[in-house]
């Protein structure tokens, strides 16, 4: 049992997609205590919210004005594209007492705040689906009326997800890019070793198990204060198998196609957030609700 604990707030999450599953797979894999029955849910897609309704500790809702009414924290858990219509949609019936939490990559705090209104308390959360087994990865930062007491609200309720990292707003989009995005990443890793070791023979079952733990034993010799250079130097024998295939990445770049990887994804959340803010600027100057 995971012995993290959420607060007695009532949540809800609009948008069951893949991070909003995992969010609410997340808090739901952990001692609930007070929650059970105050987790509230809402999505486009009807048949995202089928799985969820035999759940006792979950109330589906008829739409997302619902759940904005009966919670107490609103997770928006929506596309970028589609933030602007949610948080108009719920607008009304988010008082001051609310407390909204945005996963929407690369759309800035104040943008979510002017869609909102009545300077609504906003935090701008970017897990990743690591959330689904309580091992994500979570940077948050508050906007401008959100307070230290809802930054502490927001942290105890992610952490029932993983681990939780305050952070200045402008180094959110690397973190979408490094984190958010970077999970993938690690699994396209583990795959490519997998099927190294399939393609000498071993059953793909067997090599993906293996892969796939032997990148955990190497995150936790890291996260353990071993560096990567030292578990390579640790590793590598002098014309060994180590150094062979070290070698063959390094002449196929394979380190610099990963640093790509998440430069690119960090460039396309600046890009989302850039065009979001002129959107939300050229709307503020011609005073039309054109998007």
């Amino acid at each position: 049992m995971n012995e993290r604990t959420v607060t007695g707030k009532k949540i809800g999450i609009i948008g069951i997609g893949n991070i909003g599953r995992s969010l609410l797979q997340g808090l739901l894999a952990v001692e609930l205590g007070g929650l059970s029955g105050n987790v509230f849910i809402s999505d486009v897609k009807r048949e995202n919210l089928h799985y969820f309704e035999p759940e006792s500790r979950v109330v589906v809702c008829e739409d997302n004005k619902e759940v904005a009414e009966k919670s107490d924290v609103i997770i928006l858990a929506v596309k970028p594209h589609d933030l602007r219509g949610v948080a108009e949609e719920i607008a009304p019936v988010v008082n001051e007492e609310k407390m909204v939490l945005s996963v929407a990559a690369g759309v800035p705090t104040r943008v979510i705040e002017g869609y909102l209104g009545n300077g609504q308390k906003v935090i701008r959360v970017m897990p990743n689906i690591g959330a689904r087994v309580g091992e994500s990865v979570t940077a948050i930062c508050k906007g401008e009326f959100a307070g230290d007491e809802d930054e502490a609200m927001a942290r105890e309720i992610l952490s029932a997800i993983g681990d939780v990292y305050s952070v200045k707003e402008s180094d959110m989009d690397v973190i979408t890019g490094l984190s958010g995005s970077g999970i993938a990443f690690c699994a396209a890793m583990i795959e490519a070793l997998a099927d190294g070791g399939v393609y000498e023979g071993l059953p793909h079952d067997l090599a993906l198990e293996i892969s796939a733990k032997t990148a955990r034993g190497a995150a936790i010799l890291i996260l353990a204060g071993d560096t990567p250079s030292l578990i390579e130097e640790m590793t590598a024998s002098p014309g060994g198998t180590t150094m062979r295939g070290l070698y063959a990445m390094e002449s196929r770049g394979v380190k610099a196609a990963m640093m790509e990887a998440v430069i690119e994804a960090t460039k396309r959340a600046r890009e989302i957030s850039e065009q979001l803010m002129k959107n939300a600027n050229r709307d503020v100057h011609s005073g039309t609700d054109e998007g």
